[in-house]
């Protein structure tokens, strides 16, 4: 030890240090589980108010309620019932929305941040076909999904005035407190 130069010492130091650092940032990878599903929901309250900067131009806020049908090996809140809460700024139809999605099934619930773009076109009989696209982040569990962490994207379109069907794809995983 005393025939240690100042550089080897710095080197060894430099070696603990890193080893230490490695030892206290590892953390197992999380187990992420792939999830998919589909959901048909109706709608409960769509208040909108007109305004009149651009023609067609409507704010809105709106709740849906419907069942998810896990389309995945895991069955992912098979059967739970499903409340959407959603705002949108739409001109003719087109435009962003932004929302929560509240899953509950048995006891345990999942709350959802979402956000995406609705484009209204029409079809070849000149009839408004309206879709949604986006993203949504897991923002909070209870019971079987407490600390849940994830993911996923959805589709969604109008399949009648009041009515609209919707598929999902994601992955969660329970974050280890």
């Amino acid at each position: 030890m005393k025939n240690f130069k100042p550089q080897q010492w710095m080197g060894l130091l430099f070696g603990l240090a890193l080893i230490f650092a490695l030892f206290v940032s590892y953390s197992p990878a999380q187990d992420t589980v792939k999830i998919s599903g589909k959901v048909t929901a109706a709608a409960v309250e769509r208040p909108t108010v007109e305004f009149d900067d651009a023609e067609g131009h409507m704010i809105f806020v709106s709740k849906w309620e419907g069942v998810n049908v896990s389309t995945d090996e895991d069955k992912f809140m098979d059967g739970a019932k499903v409340v959407i809460v959603s705002c949108g700024d739409y001109v003719k139809g087109n435009g962003p929305f932004w929302g929560y999605v509240k899953m509950s099934l048995n006891g345990d619930v999942v709350f959802s941040k979402l956000k995406g773009n609705t484009t209204t076109t029409l079809d070849q009989k000149g009839r408004p076909v309206t879709e949604f696209e986006g993203g949504m982040k897991f923002v909070k569990g209870t019971g079987e999904y407490e600390n849940i962490q994830g993911n996923g994207t959805f589709k969604s379109k109008m399949i009648a005035t009041t009515m609209q069907k919707s598929k999902w794809e994601g992955e969660y995983f329970i974050e280890k407190k």
